[in-house]
């Protein structure tokens, strides 16, 4: 059986070590390599980045043992989210098989009473305030209810909130009964449900990429100085526009430890171009499967182009329509407004979007930036 990399994670909390260290000689004495920070892993000098090398540790494991108890553990204010919960998200990134005990008392509590209360309060909150609450507003909003167990820290709520929207089996843990460690891993490991880590190797050619660069930069300066008196066919133009964006992952980053990936997005489906002429946005263009209408009206708030068009020259946004389960890309250079249409993967919703829109506006906008700025580059000489 090949060795496997077992992280083995907690907060420091007394009634945790104990199962900490005998899952940890259970592991060895099968013929396996767990990681823990009181055995082998640390701690590290001064000078090291502890949380760094953490998540290093995580990303070369095999398995993740989580072990969650009634304290949250170290909250870091960069990320906006405690060390143990970053282990928990990169290890879910790196797609780890995730093992997770939590207490059984508080594991009851929060499946009959903590989570009907938090999913009560975020769609309150998304309804009023137009964006997903923080952690610190669950954590407060919790706070508030003195029916809760006190001796259970606010974060540990919120930590097995998003166990459950990661769909993450949560296993029951009684702190005074032992676990035959022995018997778990062995039927574990011999139902192969471990996948070693694959590697990955990334090849760049830095000679190319300096000539792309530069050719790059001589077309930003020339074509400013070009006048451009329009469109032959435009429906041509958006079409090679439209082909050329490429769907993508949208990664939600917490400070500059942690990243996940929180959703997809399809290829460019659809694409449509509109002029401002006098009140209203009128259709200069559209293929694909766009529907937009001839003419908005520059007081119509319910439709995106207008609402572009009133963020001023050179901006950008990405909207998000559940009922057609779309992002909208939408730039305005000028009097001139272009939308672009990606179809979102099945997972999203409304409410994921407003929980991750920045994320989703980075990723779609950042996604071709040369490409974009090119466009806008050719767009804004076409404002007679």
């Amino acid at each position: 059986m090949a060795r496997t990399k077992v992280f083995i994670s907690s907060v420091n909390e007394d009634g945790l070590k104990p199962l900490r260290r005998a899952a940890f000689r259970e592991l060895v004495s099968l013929g396996h390599d767990p990681l823990m920070w009181e055995e082998n892993l640390g701690p590290w000098p001064a000078h090291i980045d502890s949380i760094k090398k953490c998540l290093e540790a995580v990303e070369a494991c095999d398995i993740y043992l989580l072990f969650l108890g009634s304290k949250s553990g170290t909250y870091n204010a960069a990320s906006g989210i405690t060390v143990t919960h970053m282990e928990f998200i990169k290890a879910h990134e790196q797609g780890k098989l995730i093992l997770v005990f939590a207490d059984t008392e508080i594991k009851s509590v929060f499946f009959t009473i903590i989570k009907p209360l938090i999913d009560q309060f975020i769609d309150q909150y998304i309804n009023d305030e137009e964006r997903f609450p923080s952690p610190l507003h669950i954590m407060d909003f919790l706070s508030a209810y003195h029916t809760i167990p006190s001796n259970v820290e606010p974060y540990v709520w919120y930590f097995l909130y998003d166990m459950t929207l990661r769909k993450i089996y949560i296993d029951d843990l009684s702190l005074g009964v032992p676990i035959d460690w022995k018997a778990y891993f062995s039927d574990l490991l011999r139902r192969g449900s471990l996948l070693l880590p694959l590697e990955q190797s990334i090849e760049q050619t830095s000679f190319r990429l300096e000539q792309f660069d530069e050719a790059v930069d001589l077309l930003y300066q020339l074509i400013p100085q070009l006048e451009i008196t329009g469109l032959q066919q435009s429906e041509e133009f958006l079409e090679v526009i439209k082909s050329r964006m490429a769907g993508g992952r949208i990664e939600h980053s917490y400070g500059s430890y942690v990243a996940e990936t929180v959703g997809f997005y399809g290829e460019c489906c659809a694409a449509t171009l509109y002029r401002q002429e006098d009140d209203c946005l009128r259709l200069v263009a559209k293929v694909g499967s766009a529907a937009g209408a001839a003419c908005y009206k520059l007081d119509d708030h319910s439709s995106y182009n207008v609402l572009t068009y009133h963020m001023g020259d050179q901006e950008e946004q990405v909207f998000f329509k559940a009922s057609k389960n779309m992002f909208y890309y939408c730039m305005r250079t000028g009097n001139l407004v272009l939308t672009l249409h990606f179809p979102a993967d099945p997972d999203w919703d409304y409410k994921k979007f407003i929980h991750y829109k920045e994320a989703a506006n980075d990723a779609i906008i950042s996604k071709n930036p040369l490409m974009i700025e090119l466009i806008k580059l050719i767009l804004g000489g076409m404002q007679s």
